[in-house]
């Protein structure tokens, strides 16, 4: 909960990538409050009131995955709508004149992009929620200390960049700010 409200105003793509690790965290529970009570909850080193928003915090997700059928797999709504919102902000910054930036990332990581669609048989996903997907099993190769090749590496860079440049101007767009 913590993490999620800060990464949630600094940072989309993070949010996102965090959100993704929640809801894995909630299916090794077998999305059983009690469980994560036990295995998360109690890790916490914080005042009482905080754990007890922590609390509450953990037992909506999990609450909500249930009521949204996700236990198993695929993302909460309130997920799923966030990176819709990045992909239509996407979308919009590739249309503009204003932002040669974005164009330029995108252009770098569009050939990327386009090889893990192949290679997942990703039809149909919006090419930022295959960024965010890479971007996450690299995470979680990471996590297990599994190698990753240099070639991989290179093209994650290039998601990484796009990503980033992606999030700083949602930043901008949720504030009313940003110029299309």
């Amino acid at each position: 909960m913590i993490i999620a409200r800060q990464k949630r105003k600094e940072n989309i793509a993070e949010y996102v990538l965090y959100m993704f690790q929640v809801e894995d965290m909630m299916r090794a529970c077998h999305c059983d409050f009690e469980i994560v009570k036990k295995q998360i909850i109690s890790k916490y080193s914080q005042p009482p009131e905080t754990i007890k928003d922590i609390e509450y915090w953990y037992e909506n997700i999990v609450l909500l995955m249930k009521n949204e059928g996700v236990e198993q797999k695929g993302h909460l709504r309130e997920v799923l709508n966030i990176i819709d919102d990045m992909h239509d902000l996407h979308l919009r910054l590739l249309r503009s004149p204003l932002h040669p930036d974005y164009k330029a990332a995108y252009q770098e990581a569009a050939p990327v992009i386009g090889q893990s669609i192949q290679k997942t048989r990703s039809e149909g996903v919006s090419e930022i929620e295959v960024c965010l997907q890479m971007m996450y099993m690299i995470l979680l190769l990471k996590l297990q200390h599994k190698e990753i090749s240099n070639d991989t590496m290179f093209g994650v860079q290039k998601i990484s960049r796009l990503l980033a440049i992606l999030s700083a101007k949602y930043k901008v767009w949720e504030e009313d700010k940003l110029e299309l």
